[in-house]
């Protein structure tokens, strides 16, 4: 099975990837592409299921991951979270300059303002890595700590993050399709979007008392824009239980009676998962 996922290799999108392929019971290798869209796009295709980041603990949703959802019928089968830890690296004890990828400067403010030295936003962390090896002048570079490896650096400081128990969680794609059957005794989450196509004041109030009244409890909504005019938005909701559940069947039934709402799949819940009540 070819696995899709976003590249380039050493990534934290890499080390999701391999843990799946590693459950998989079956022999596996990675494809890597260079943008979350592309990556979206290989499965059915080249693929027959991708890896790809949903939510970061600091950064929130990966909103390119929200929108292709709405773009070609794909299906979540698992989540996984990986833990993100950052350290930086440098062949100078005064660097006069950072690379760092555009995430990841978000994810390690503090360490970068500590440092008070101009930052170059490279496309990968990867790539943050390979130019700081290049460089002959003082200079540093974020890098995941599982990417140093081998590599020697003057100067290192572990576990940079802003938040120390910072993770990424990571989904499972394939092309829509039948949902496999319930296991007994296991704990399900389950995705859907509601499109925006039917607005009208107290929209999302109908929605919240829907899924309240049938006592289906929401472990995350985000809300992402349509692009058609300013105000118009779809909402992505992770809801407990499976959707062939009774109850959930029950408020999606009241919601798709005005809008177009989107089953995205029912998946084993993740432990790390947070729920908003």
């Amino acid at each position: 099975m070819k696995i899709a996922t976003l590249g380039p290799a050493g990534t934290f999108s890499e080390l999701a990837a391999a843990e799946f392929a590693a459950n998989l019971g079956q022999p596996a290798s990675l494809q890597f592409y260079p943008s979350l869209q592309r990556t979206l796009a290989a499965v059915g295709l080249d693929c027959p299921v991708a890896v790809v980041p949903l939510e970061n603990i600091v950064e929130g949703v990966v909103s390119p991951v929200i929108d292709g959802l709405l773009k070609q019928p794909l299906q979540i089968i698992a989540e996984l979270s990986i833990p993100v830890r950052f350290s930086l690296v440098a062949n100078h004890h005064k660097p006069q300059k950072v690379f760092a990828q555009f995430v990841a400067q978000g994810q390690c403010s503090e360490a970068l303002a500590r440092i008070n030295a101009p930052v170059i936003t490279t496309a990968s962390n990867t790539e943050a890595l390979h130019l700081l090896l290049a460089q002959e002048g003082p200079a540093a570079a974020l890098v995941p700590e599982h990417a140093i490896g081998a590599h020697s650096f003057t100067h290192v400081v572990h576990d940079v993050t802003d938040v120390p128990h910072n993770e990424t969680r990571f989904i499972v794609l394939q092309p829509a399709q039948a949902l496999a059957a319930v296991e007994p005794g296991q704990r399900y989450k389950s995705a859907i979007i509601i499109v925006d196509d039917a607005d009208h004041p107290g929209l999302l109030v109908e929605h919240l008392q829907a899924f309240a009244l049938a006592r289906v409890n929401l472990t995350a909504l985000v809300s992402r824009p349509t692009g058609q005019r300013f105000g118009a938005y779809h909402f992505f909701i992770e809801l407990e239980g499976h959707l062939s559940d009774a109850r959930i069947q029950r408020a999606l039934a009241l919601i798709k009676a005005s809008n177009q709402v989107l089953e995205l799949g029912s998946y084993r819940y993740s432990s790390a998962s947070s729920s908003c009540k």
